[in-house]
């Protein structure tokens, strides 16, 4: 916390954290929202279900796990006994971070404790990218009709991304509702070491690489931009399943073992180390409905090493940063040539990347940090408090 002054503090609040699906040590539920929770003087239990170590240290958050299925139709089941572990928990407040996890929270509040909804993505357009594309209006629409029901029983309501609390607003008045963005948390990831740009060009993609989030498009790209320039395609986590098989089998056709790095899956301390050399950050997401409206964490950590990004023209929060921030450019995520050409253009004007970069870093420091986002949580909290 950077303010400490008595309007900040939250001293003796027991604030029960409910998650069905994130692991324990998800970033934006321990490292940033309980840890900020805690130094602000709330006892801060993350109530999620068993089978993922729990953070060690655990900065002051406790932990309470529970047992129940894992699939999707599973988690329904799972209602009534997250409930009874929140429940149990004695809360002053319940902070929710999926829709399953907001019925438990109603469920245990009972109209006595308030619940905070803390909205990672635009859950509507999420259930919709499950069925085939002429479906997806009518999905979303049917899941939104429900999760308006709930949002309007929330003593406030979080959205990871500025469009998402659009969404939130329409239930809740605007007091009620803070876009905590998943930005990065600087003394966790580290100071960013010198970086030098010489003959290779390293581009990054911080986590998992799927097929929705652009791995065809970004190897491809990598492959005829390595024509013309030295690149290597460093992915900061890793590639699985079938897109691992892919992935391997491609590299072997074209020979070109040497274009792609896999770090592994990452501590979330580690992952600083291995974006800060990378010269070009890339976001590739495919358009399925929820990636047009969230706000991925990836670009805010690589502005945080004044790493400059390329990012989908569809994507609204890419949109705004491209513009406002000038510290990215916009291609066509559907096409590698696209994506090519926009990298090849950046490594081409080397200066004007690296002043994309001095922006980016800038950016950073004086609205994308952690620091800027723990305001606005204590400060929601003592709004949820005074009502």
């Amino acid at each position: 916390m950077r303010a400490e002054g008595p309007a900040s503090r939250l001293d003796g609040l027991r604030v029960c954290m409910l998650t069905s699906g994130h692991p324990p040590g998800d970033d934006r539920i321990f490292f940033k929202e309980a840890r900020t929770l805690v130094r602000a003087g709330a006892e801060v239990t993350v109530v999620h279900r068993a089978g993922k170590a729990t953070p060690s240290p655990a900065d002051g958050v406790g932990f309470r796990s529970f047992d129940g299925p894992r699939s999707l139709r599973g988690r329904a089941m799972n209602v009534a006994r997250l409930a009874r572990e929140a429940s149990a928990t004695r809360p002053d407040v319940i902070h929710c971070h999926e829709p399953d996890a907001l019925v438990s929270a109603l469920l245990a509040a009972d109209g006595r404790v308030p619940v905070i909804y803390d909205s990672h993505e635009m859950w509507g357009a999420s259930a919709a990218g499950r069925f085939p594309s002429p479906l997806w209006p009518t999905v979303e629409r049917a899941f939104q009709a429900g999760e308006r029901r709930l949002i309007r029983r929330c003593s406030a309501a979080i959205g990871a991304s500025w469009a998402i609390s659009d969404f939130l607003r329409q239930e809740l008045d605007d007091s009620r509702v803070e876009t905590i963005l998943n930005v990065p948390v600087p003394e966790v990831f580290g100071p960013p070491p010198a970086r030098s740009w010489g003959e290779v060009t390293y581009l990054c993609h911080d986590g998992h690489l799927s097929w929705d989030r652009g791995l065809k498009v970004m190897v491809e790209a990598a492959r005829i931009v390595a024509r013309d320039h030295r690149v290597v395609l460093r992915i900061v986590g890793d590639v699985f399943g079938e897109e691992r098989e892919w992935l391997d089998g491609y590299l072997a056709q074209h020979a070109c073992a040497g274009l792609v790095e896999r770090t592994g899956w990452l501590p979330y301390s580690e992952v600083g180390n291995a974006l800060a050399p990378c010269h070009i950050g890339l976001v590739a997401l495919q358009r399925i409905p929820n990636n047009v409206v969230t706000s991925s964490n990836k670009v805010f950590n690589y502005m945080l090493y004044g790493i400059p990004f390329v990012g989908p023209e569809f994507r609204l929060s890419k949109q705004k940063l491209a513009r406002e921030e000038r510290c990215g450019v916009l291609a066509d995520s559907s096409s590698p040539e696209s994506y090519a050409r926009a990298i090849s253009a950046m490594i081409e004007d080397r200066a004007g990347t690296e002043e994309m970069g001095r922006r980016a870093a800038a950016a950073s420091r004086e609205r994308y940090r952690w620091e800027h986002m723990e305001p606005l949580l204590v400060g929601l909290y003592r709004r949820v408090l005074g009502t």
